[in-house]
């Protein structure tokens, strides 16, 4: 029997299964099993392993907390705590969107830091490693936590923009200043432009507008990027602007995408021409997989 055990919950197995595949192809032998899940009609959860799970060494358990944010992460911590009464010596997480992590801070008096209770209540469960893809604050999520592994995703966007847009000139832009770093470390890979979205605010009438900041867009293709799209307005307006601004096509591209009430119609209609996604949230825009991103950070923390 392998030393080696993929958990999933049904909703992360298309997940679980990719990631086996790819420890397995690297020489790792690994068992992947799905949990059982349901409801009690007083709406608690119930998990339960369909195998011996105390006969492995190491179990990693694969949770996509998205959507129901809550619900799962109670179920994570019962599958957590099940394996180890159970007699895993070694419990490694993965949440390919870690839940909670924009309250990286407080922002106002009485509010909770959400991202450290949330590390704080999985580290006193004792997992080895805490593993989730481009976290909102990467610098927030790690600090003060040793298990603590944020994956980046930018190689994979570096290659699929070349792979599929690679003939035209090419601008990345980032919405912002602060998701500048994103765009900054995929442009590396094949030398592309880059800049951010800057904000102007006309002192007269308020209104809010923006412009790539030092880079003209004219007749290219702009591929813009960021971590989360949740209901698309900064992407909706930037389409506009940048459309106006004479550039090509417009390509969207985000980590995680919640789009929330209809944002990629929205997002659409504004002009953009296409939207990738990554698995860590499944929708139809999902071209990207993190499955080996995860694989590779599992083997240096399975392998002695």
């Amino acid at each position: 029997m392998p030393r080696y055990i993929i958990v999933s919950f049904p909703w992360s197995s298309d997940l679980g299964e990719r990631v086996r595949n790819h420890l397995v192809s690297r020489g790792l032998a690994v068992d992947h099993v799905v949990l059982e899940t349901k409801q009690f009609p007083d709406g608690e959860s119930y998990i339960r392993y369909p195998v011996n799970v105390g006969d492995y060494e190491s179990a990693v358990i694969i949770q996509r907390a998205y959507p129901e944010q809550d619900r799962r992460l109670i179920q994570l911590v019962l599958a957590i705590h099940a394996a180890l009464d159970l007699g895993v010596k070694h419990v490694h997480v993965v949440l390919p969107y870690m839940p909670y992590s924009r309250q990286d801070r407080r922002f106002r008096d009485g509010e909770p830091v959400s991202l450290t209770a949330v590390k704080q209540l999985l580290n006193s469960l004792n997992v080895e490693s805490l593993i989730t893809v481009d976290v909102h604050k990467p610098e927030a999520f790690m600090a003060q936590c040793n298990s603590c592994i944020n994956l980046e995703p930018f190689p994979l966007y570096a290659d699929y923009i070349m792979r599929n847009w690679g003939g035209e000139p090419i601008v990345l832009l980032s919405p912002d200043l602060g998701s500048l770093w994103r765009v900054e470390r995929v442009s590396k890979h094949h030398g592309l432009s880059y800049s951010y979205l800057e904000k102007f605010r006309d002192r007269v009438t308020g209104e809010v507008t923006m412009r790539p900041r030092e880079i003209d867009v004219k007749g290219r293709d702009v591929v813009v990027i960021d971590d989360i799209i949740a209901t698309g307005g900064t992407i909706v307006e930037a389409s506009k602007i940048l459309k106006s601004l004479g550039a090509n096509k417009l390509h969207v591209i985000a980590t995680h995408c919640l789009l929330l009430n209809n944002a990629d119609s929205r997002i659409l209609s504004s002009g953009a021409s296409s939207i990738t996604c990554t698995d860590t949230i499944p929708t139809k825009y999902s071209s990207v997989s993190i499955a080996g991103l995860i694989s590779d950070a599992l083997l240096s923390r399975l392998l002695p």
